[in-house]
């Protein structure tokens, strides 16, 4: 009865507990060796290949190239590579090729984005409207309405509002204000009056030029 007492208790010391096992690199990967029943701790194999044939206590893990058509992107262990998606189907165009390290990805010609597995155009932000947020693979465009002070005079999905043309720091005058829609016109500034004495008549010079 002692001796078995203090079996179980070496047995229980001596254990390692899970909690304080070294964790595994991300480099490594286990495997279950059959041949000796031991779990062994492999090297991964580098991106675009796949492990041909694990290691062993006698050998290191042998790495294959991927087959074509497939891929694997980083360090693993797996024993086949993924297969790539299928070649783009009209409308949708090849934005990543399937190499031995990526997948294939399509996407949307530009102008339009993907909505239910369909290709849709992008809105057009009506005149007196502005792009708020440039459509992108998955989402349409959004609009806001011009701000006071700037205009869109175009339908567009891409253009946002442009400010209107300050007149007077370009040294011209506003004849019309601008909308949301349109654009303030600026036109020359009216010259300074300058008078002159003509006889007992005062006009300015613009006047007497008709004179």
């Amino acid at each position: 009865m002692l001796f078995t007492a203090v079996s179980d208790v070496l047995t229980h010391t001596l254990t390692p507990s899970p909690t304080t096992e070294k964790p595994l690199s991300p480099r490594h990967y286990h495997h279950f060796d059959p041949t000796t029943g031991k779990e062994l701790v492999c090297d991964k194999c580098p991106a675009g290949t796949y492990v041909s044939s694990h290691c062993t206590e006698a050998s290191v893990r042998e790495c294959s190239p991927c087959p074509d058509g497939t891929f694997t992107r980083g360090e693993n262990g797996v024993q086949q590579c993924h297969h790539c998606q299928r070649r783009c189907q009209a409308p949708f165009v090849e934005k990543t090729p399937c190499t031995s390290t990526t997948d294939r990805s399509c996407v949307c010609p530009p102008g339009s984005f993907s909505q239910g597995g369909k290709c849709q155009r992008y809105s057009l932000c009506p005149p007196g409207w502005g792009v708020r947020k440039r459509g992108s693979e998955t989402e349409d465009v959004r609009c806001r309405a011009c701000q006071r002070g700037t205009f869109s005079d175009v339908a567009s999905d891409a253009l946002r509002c442009k400010s209107h043309t300050d007149c007077l720091s370009l040294g011209s005058t506003l004849l019309i204000k601008g909308t949301e829609k349109t654009d303030s016109v600026c036109g020359p500034t009216p010259a300074s009056s300058v008078y002159v004495l003509l006889g007992e008549t005062t006009v300015s010079s613009t006047e007497s030029a008709y004179r």
